[in-house]
């Protein structure tokens, strides 16, 4: 496939009957998720199909399963919430979707490949996360590529972020439905403040299992260790990790605040978060029901947005009440340790990577002018 940013996009499982319910938050021990899975490719809602047959459309309903890492207390579970409460209303009850939060499903990989095979419905993932299926995607990790939030956005929104979800159906099967306003990854940890480069120098800190963000930290000097998102507090509490790299409500939502109490806008690597359908599910809705489906994610995604900035604010507030510490350090310094070597390894590890990092800075420089 051509690495330009061009536009154009694509689809099932058949429809289940749901139950009188509309949501369900529901544990499952990690040593059941394999058969949980089975259940779920065989259970309420069928065999795969067209979704054409059986009965009439009207007649139908859905229960779909949503996946994410965060707390209920998140902006992502607050955009599920919304895109739920939309369908429901939208659809007369019929197309209801039941959330599994702070990963009950397991983290975003095994929630993305859960998709791939029908397990789970929909999620939301972090497009770091996905460059193991789709290795172009690290152009997106580049250090210091956006200036602002706004910029990140405007560019995942634009021609860049259709090629890439164009990209992802083609190699997985799996619909990307628009990118979520997560914004900048910051370093957070247990040890000291970080104003410089060199106070990242010996520090291990989690970060996203991802070829870029680890080629990134190591650069700084930091023991870049990857692990389950749902295992940092209490790596935290034990000391097995000093810190790790989130944005200020992930931190807070996740009470990482309570055990780590440095927290620092370093702005290393914008994070877009993206959700997803399974393409088969998504093609075998009824057209009446899929334009629902895309209106509502739509609507739900502005709304989060909106929802991210008040939220990223009182997340500051709160830090500064639990005693965090929080530096704004110059970006110059640490874009300039580490940029240039890692632009390099991306573009030699990706088929025309110069070429295509090349037109990536160009769309980037693009959304920040029409921002200004």
């Amino acid at each position: 496939m051509s690495h330009s940013f061009a536009t154009e996009r694509g689809g099932g499982t058949a429809p289940c009957r749901g139950r009188d319910r509309r949501e369900r938050v529901a544990w499952v021990p990690p040593g059941l998720l394999p058969a949980v899975a089975a259940a779920l490719l065989t259970g309420a809602c069928g065999n795969p199909g067209s979704g054409e047959s059986g009965p009439s459309a009207d007649a139908r309903m859905w229960e779909v399963r949503f996946s994410h890492v965060l707390s209920t207390g998140s902006e992502f579970h607050l955009m599920a919430e919304r895109f739920r409460d939309l369908t429901f209303e939208r659809t007369d009850g019929r197309f209801r979707v039941v959330i599994y939060p702070s990963g009950q499903l397991g983290g975003e990989r095994v929630a993305f490949e859960q998709i791939q095979v029908g397990a789970v419905h929909m999620a939301i993932t972090g497009t770091p996360v996905l460059s193991g299926w789709v290795p172009e995607t690290q152009v997106f990790d580049l250090p210091f590529l956006f200036e602002t939030r706004d910029q990140g956005l405007a560019a995942m929104n634009g021609p860049a972020g259709d090629w890439w979800r164009d990209l992802l159906l083609e190699r997985t099967g799996v619909r990307s439905l628009g990118f979520l306003d997560y914004g900048f990854r910051h370093v957070y940890n247990r040890r000291r403040p970080v104003e410089t480069p060199g106070d990242l120098a010996g520090l291990k800190l989690r970060v996203l299992q991802n070829a870029t963000y680890l080629a990134a930290y190591s650069a700084l000097g930091v023991q870049a260790t990857p692990m389950n998102y749902g295992e940092v507090y209490s790596a935290l509490q034990q000391g097995v990790i000093d810190g790790g790299e989130a944005n200020a409500i992930g931190f807070v939502s996740s009470r990482l605040h309570e055990v780590a109490k440095f927290y620092s806008f370093t702005s290393i690597t914008y994070n877009p978060i993206t959700l997803l359908v399974n393409e088969p599910f998504y093609r075998g809705l009824p057209a009446e029901i899929r334009e629902t489906v895309d209106r509502s994610a739509a609507e739900a995604l502005a709304y989060q947005s909106e929802v991210a900035r008040r939220m990223e604010a009182e997340a500051i507030e709160e830090m500064r009440e639990a005693g965090v510490e929080i530096s704004r350090p110059d970006p110059a310094p640490f874009a300039a340790a580490v940029s240039r070597n890692v632009r390099d390894a991306l573009a030699n590890g990706l088929p025309d990577g110069e070429a295509l990092i090349a037109r990536l800075v160009a769309e980037a420089e693009r959304a920040a002018s029409e921002g200004r």
